[in-house]
């Protein structure tokens, strides 16, 4: 989605890259950590080590429930526009580019396009990433149309892992699937529909300036005529909260305000607030059990142009500061990104229904539950994310995407 489309930027990147006095490399010895994996180490000379210091980290407690029931709080962080080759091309263990296949350039006299190594941490521009430009790139399952999609090799990048250094260690550390992918083949808002409700309506296109241009049996004068989690959550008496730059107005990242539950009781708006109440509900003791947090700004989105250290420094300094916190011991945490943003992937998704999968994006998993140092292989979609707030929970699927989804639980070691 567009930038003009959602909060302006009303920060500087040195803004965003103060978080409670935390560097974005206090934790890491990265020059040795992914050198050593990158040169042919051992993965667990990365995986030993902790994410947050042994000072700050809060030691996991003896609980006295057992399995699923162990967790007390999920919080879901999306992020923007990233493939899974594009963050993940090299990570051993991984199904990276050592799959990749050269792309026709679509140009005269120029040969096939192979993947390279991006070195900065932004690009000239945004690339396109519509539903149109997607099935172009995914050329009925050729795969072989994402630089004549784009027109631009910038699509065959991936970030040099030194960009990354936050995410890489966080894989190494805890959970990394390379089996997953978004659900929609399009942009930011059907994906984040997904996320949330395990549909779109049929919508796969974004909502420019608010509107949605598109009308179904479910999705109809700007409103969203269906159920998502929150309603059963709310049923089941499950707190949550909804931490979105622009909170109060439909936009890519924030789809809740157009539902008609929401239009009916503007009173629901109140769990739809701005990312920064985030550590401010952290710090007070009042995190909901399921949370999802989204950029606040277009800067912090690591969406394409902006640069992608500022969103990942924002990510991994809430990660740590749960980490350091009283909710740790009972917090499963997820981080994703919600569309392919018009960059390269290798592996074909499979398509389930007639709206996806979209090309494969990375989800990361961290909890003291998590299992350390896994790849994990298991096919999943937005849909499992949902599905594993309805297993913790006990509630009913939405749909048959989300029923027929991995509930993930096989990322986790539970007492």
């Amino acid at each position: 989605m567009c930038a003009g489309h959602r909060r302006p930027v009303t920060s500087t990147r040195n803004e965003k890259l103060r978080h409670r006095g935390i560097s974005r490399r206090k934790f890491l010895v990265v020059a040795g950590a992914i050198g050593t994996v990158l040169g042919g180490g051992a993965l667990a000379t990365v995986v030993g080590s902790s994410i947050a210091s042994s000072s700050t980290r809060k030691t996991l407690q003896p609980v006295t429930t057992k399995g699923q029931s162990a967790i007390e709080h999920i919080v879901v962080f999306m992020e923007e526009n990233h493939t899974f080759d594009n963050y993940f091309a090299t990570f051993p263990g991984a199904n990276g580019i050592q799959g990749a296949v050269p792309q026709p350039s679509g140009s005269p006299g120029q040969g096939p396009v192979a993947p390279f190594t991006i070195t900065t941490p932004a690009i000239a521009h945004d690339m396109s990433h519509s539903w149109t430009t997607a099935h172009a790139a995914y050329d009925n399952g050729r795969m072989d149309g994402f630089v004549t999609a784009e027109g631009w090799t910038e699509t065959m990048g991936h970030f040099a892992p030194a960009l990354l250094d936050g995410y890489w260690k966080l894989a190494s550390e805890y959970v990394l699937l390379d089996n997953f992918f978004s659900s929609v083949m399009g942009p930011s808002l059907p994906n984040h529909l997904y996320l949330i409700a395990a549909q779109s309506g049929g919508l796969t296109s974004d909502a420019p300036y608010g509107k949605v241009d598109f009308t179904s049996p479910t999705v109809y004068n700007n409103m969203f005529h269906f159920r998502s989690i929150v309603d059963e959550l709310e049923a089941a008496n499950v707190s949550w909260r909804y931490y979105a730059g622009g909170s109060g107005t439909l936009n890519g990242w924030n789809p809740l305000p157009a539902f008609e539950s929401f239009q009916n009781n503007p009173a629901r708006l109140s769990n739809v607030v701005e990312t920064t109440q985030f550590m401010r509900d952290l710090d007070s003791h009042s995190l909901p059990s399921v949370a999802w947090v989204m950029p606040e700004t277009d800067a912090s989105s690591e969406h394409p142009p902006y640069d992608i250290t500022v969103g990942e420094s924002d990510v991994i300094s809430k990660v740590e500061a749960i980490m350091a916190s009283d909710y740790w011991p009972t917090t499963a945490i997820f981080v994703t990104w919600d569309d392919y943003g018009g960059w390269y992937d290798h592996v074909q998704p499979p398509q389930v229904d007639e709206y996806g999968y979209g090309f494969r994006v990375p989800c990361l998993i961290i909890s003291p539950y998590a299992r350390r140092g896994l790849v994990d292989h298991t096919q999943a979609d937005f849909t499992s994310i949902l599905k594993f707030i309805e297993t913790v929970h006990s509630l009913p699927p939405l749909t048959a995407r989300d029923a027929s989804a991995a509930n993930l639980m096989e990322a986790f070691s539970f007492p």
